[in-house]
């Protein structure tokens, strides 16, 4: 095994030796374990020091971190008490219910005991991610049930429905512009698609999940194919994937140049978070693994990149996005281009190669990540494998068709005829609806 993959490994080990083990933890085990499978390709069996020293360099740089810099207060385990006023932050938004806004609320930076809770708002005034809100009510403790382990897996301590809302002035900073050009690019694609249509088309392209139908929302992570509407690091890299695919006939500096543009244009429309910036850096890994043709050089940049984002927060280790983002990586790296080879092969030629080639990447990200969901999520889509290689083909004419059909909705918005926008539109409608 590689140096760079040692390295990694020794950092991986330390963090999950540092968090004492935690539950959330069991994926890391599982994705350390199996991450060493896929990279065995790499293995030159080594003895001595040198073949043990990467792993002691990758454990010390987490020590070190833990040792030098301070780690944050820790979250609440239980919620406060009382009924409020509390003065919290939009930390995301999820699709109305019931005629009520639902969000993730997170106390402002500084706060001595930060927590997070799922809340469920009055319909107006809407709230947008970053706004600074007073709600009241009690906040109840997380259910015994499998919402209440999906509300520990993202960190909430309970949940709060609020009978009042009071949003308060918010700075006009660089987020809060980015955050209202991807809500007037909603509005524009509202403009020219029906529902559920545009909400759908502005969760796959600029990851507002909250515009996506919530019945919808809910079939597709019934059917396995959730990652569709949300940014991580399998989502980007498939959409490198095919954008490297379809610009197939440029030089290979031209595509990569191309390839890492779409990637940084996707992720600052998705908002730029630092979950969705981890995924736009596996995705340049294996942009790296596909333009060089060199496993090995990819191989050293996911165990780097692995490295620094755990010296940077060793508690990534217990986040599950951590975790399929890497795995996902490394099962792109070892499988993609053999079983794109195998689709290839066959079909004896009849599939056009970006088609073999996102059908590949599928199935790579899908097998690696197989163990992570089954631990961290307790669950398993029977048909998602078949249903993957159905949908993931589609997901970059809807984003091509889905840029068409934003472009002519700020047309209309702009003053054009409505019915240029609608024919224009018309594309992105078909893909989507089917």
């Amino acid at each position: 095994m590689g140096r760079s993959s040692r390295l990694a490994i020794g950092a991986v080990v330390a963090a999950v030796a540092a968090g004492q083990v935690a539950p959330s933890h069991l994926g890391a085990a599982v994705a350390l374990a199996l991450a060493a499978l896929l990279l065995i390709g790499e293995a030159r069996p080594r003895l001595g020091a040198a073949s043990i020293l990467p792993f002691v360099l990758g454990a010390g740089l987490i020590a070190i971190r833990l040792t030098m810099v301070p780690t944050g207060p820790a979250p609440l385990e239980r919620p406060p008490d009382g009924d409020g006023p509390w003065t919290l932050v939009v930390a995301s938004t999820g699709s109305p219910r019931d005629g009520q806004q639902t969000a993730t609320l997170g106390t402002p930076p500084g706060v001595e005991t930060p927590f997070q809770v799922a809340a469920t708002l009055p319909r107006y005034p809407v709230v947008i991610p970053g706004d600074r809100i007073v709600v009241d009510g009690q906040i109840r403790p997380r259910p015994d049930s499998p919402y209440g382990a999906y509300l520990q897996r993202i960190g909430a301590v309970g949940t709060l429905t609020s009978r009042t809302l009071r949003v308060e002035p918010t700075p006009d900073d660089p987020g809060r512009r980015l955050e209202d050009l991807r809500r007037g690019a909603a509005e524009a694609l509202a403009r020219v698609l029906p529902e559920p249509e545009a909400g759908l088309a502005a969760g796959i392209l600029i990851g507002l999940r909250d515009h996506v139908d919530r019945d919808l929302a809910a079939a597709f992570t019934t059917a396995g194919v959730s990652h569709v509407v949300a940014i991580s690091g399998w989502n980007i890299a498939i959409v490198a994937a095919a954008i490297a695919a379809m610009t197939g006939r440029l030089g290979r500096r031209r595509r990569s140049v191309v390839t890492i543009l779409a990637i940084v244009a996707y992720v600052a429309f998705a908002g730029a978070s630092p979950s969705v910036v981890r995924a736009a850096l596996m995705a340049g890994v294996v942009l790296l693994a596909r333009e060089s043709g060199r496993a090995g050089r990819a191989t050293a940049a996911l165990g780097w990149a692995a490295t620094l984002l755990l010296v940077s927060d060793p508690e990534l280790i217990g986040d599950a996005g951590f975790q399929l983002s890497s795995l996902a990586t490394a099962g792109l790296i070892a499988w993609a281009t053999p079983l794109t080879g195998w689709i290839e092969t066959i079909t004896r030629g009849r599939l056009p190669h970006w088609l073999a080639e996102s059908l590949g990447v599928s199935l790579a990200a899908q097998a690696a990540t197989l163990p992570i969901i089954l631990v961290s999520f307790g669950r398993l889509a029977i048909l998602s494998p078949i249903v993957n290689l159905v949908v993931v083909p589609l997901v970059a004419p809807a984003m091509v068709a889905g840029l068409v059909a934003l472009a002519a909705g700020g047309a209309v918005l702009g003053g054009a005829p409505a019915i240029v926008g609608s024919v224009a539109a018309a594309p992105a409608w078909v893909i989507l609806r089917v």
